[in-house]
């Protein structure tokens, strides 16, 4: 009896053991990895906040350089028991905008929002949503004027691990604001080819926005570049950081020609959303 009663002891504790590292293992927080596969696609239901400085040292009949620094914070929101999808709200603010002579002007920029409802497939996810745009930029120069609204979209593919491909489709068209500026009717697509690679590197396309713009009868502007980065900790928490570099391999006849087009970017992640839906352990308590 007494060796039958150690048995049952010593199977309690192994039950007990796995049980606990189990846990342990539900509530570990994710490798840097696995952040940078959501990190990298725009339609992960993932909080951050990414300060984005994009540089371009020459740009043909100017004086200086041009610079802007843009904060974009993400928010996710559900999924609900009765509405089973994730909403994800993200807001651009232009913070500080430098273009130089013969312009010359500094300030901020119009301020954006953009909401995306997503779906998962069984190759991805797909987006749907509007973009609005708001006319706060502090010079004529650095903005609109103009109220804008119009569709956005996202297709994003991760049927390969460890590979997002794919892109944000935005086309925002003016309808209200200064009488005397030009009407908006553009389309913005921001791709996205990313792989991610052990220890939370990554490297692929620079998310540049490629324009279309319908008002000048469908001229383009396409930077293309190559960013490379990695997600790291600072202490306990997530950040990605990233640098990207590139042209313009097509742009308007009438744009003046760009050097190298600069891009650095820093992003803190956080394991915050809205709604009962399941948040990503990002800082690991």
């Amino acid at each position: 009896m007494e060796h039958h009663g150690c048995w049952k002891l010593l199977t309690a504790a192994l039950i007990i053991a796995v049980a606990a590292r189990t846990a342990a293992a539900q509530t570990q927080a994710p490798s840097a990895q696995d952040l940078a596969n959501q990190a990298n696609n725009p339609a992960a239901p993932l909080s951050l906040i990414q300060f984005r400085d994009i540089l371009v040292p020459h740009i043909e009949g100017a004086s200086g350089p041009s610079n802007g620094l843009q904060v974009q914070p993400v928010l996710p929101i559900g999924p609900f028991a009765s509405f089973p999808h994730v909403q994800l709200v993200k807001i651009t603010l232009p913070l500080a905008i430098s273009l130089p002579d013969p312009v010359a002007q500094k300030g901020i920029g119009d301020l954006q929002i953009f909401d995306l409802l997503t779906f998962k497939t069984s190759w991805g996810q797909l987006g749907i949503g509007p973009v609005l745009v708001f006319p706060t930029a502090s010079d004529t120069a650095l903005g609109s004027g103009k109220y804008e609204a119009g569709p956005a979209g996202a297709v994003m593919y991760t049927g390969v691990k460890n590979l997002t491909a794919g892109a944000v489709i935005q086309n925002p068209i003016s309808y209200s604001g200064a009488a005397d500026r030009d009407d908006v009717n553009a389309m913005l697509i921001t791709p996205t080819f990313t792989f991610n690679l052990n220890d939370g590197w990554f490297v692929g396309i620079a998310d540049y926005n490629w324009t279309i713009d319908w008002t000048k009868g469908g001229s383009v502007l396409l930077p293309l570049g190559l960013q490379v980065g990695r997600v790291v900790r600072i202490g306990k928490q997530p950040v990605s950081l990233s640098i990207e570099a590139g042209g313009a391999l097509l742009r308007p006849a009438d744009s003046p020609r760009p050097g190298w087009i600069m891009g650095f970017e820093f992003s803190p992640i956080f394991n915050f959303h809205l709604g009962p839906g399941t948040k990503i352990r990002a800082r690991g308590v």
